[in-house]
């Protein structure tokens, strides 16, 4: 009987895992991209994960989800729709990337976010999108 229960629990925990079809992506593009799909896709607790948990990151993402959120149906639906145009890839060093990009639907408005990488993890450092860098001299 223990030998019964201990494969029905293994078939469960295999089931389990097989629903997580998501692969955790682990290079500053594949971060970048997954992270605005996320967004395009209004999948705002998977776009979470992915972004630098700071107090000014989470207040920005908060801004944005919430925003983004407010948009109509239809809107909606043509984000989730849109594919991601990668219009400019900045390695600054080994551990920052600036990705600026797009998306089809809206083709002009042209956006950029920060990739940095932080114990061995890339993340979406929001501060780069909506405060201003100070200008080198």
């Amino acid at each position: 009987m223990k030998i019964k229960s201990f494969i029905i629990f293994l078939v469960i925990a295999a089931c389990a895992s097989c629903n997580n079809s998501r692969t955790v992506p682990n290079t500053d593009i594949d971060v970048a991209r997954a992270f605005i799909k996320d967004v395009l896709d209004n999948n705002f607790a998977e776009a979470k994960s992915l972004v630098l948990d700071e107090d000014i990151n989470n207040q920005y993402f908060d801004l944005s989800r919430k925003n983004f959120e407010e948009k109509n149906k239809e809107e909606l639906k043509k984000y989730k729709e849109s594919d991601i145009i990668i219009n400019e890839l900045k390695n600054v060093n080994d551990s920052v990337t600036i990705v600026n990009y797009s998306n089809s639907y809206k083709k002009d408005m042209r956006n950029e976010i920060k990739v940095v990488k932080v114990n061995g993890k890339w993340l979406v450092d929001l501060k780069h999108t909506f405060q201003e860098e100070p200008k080198e001299k």
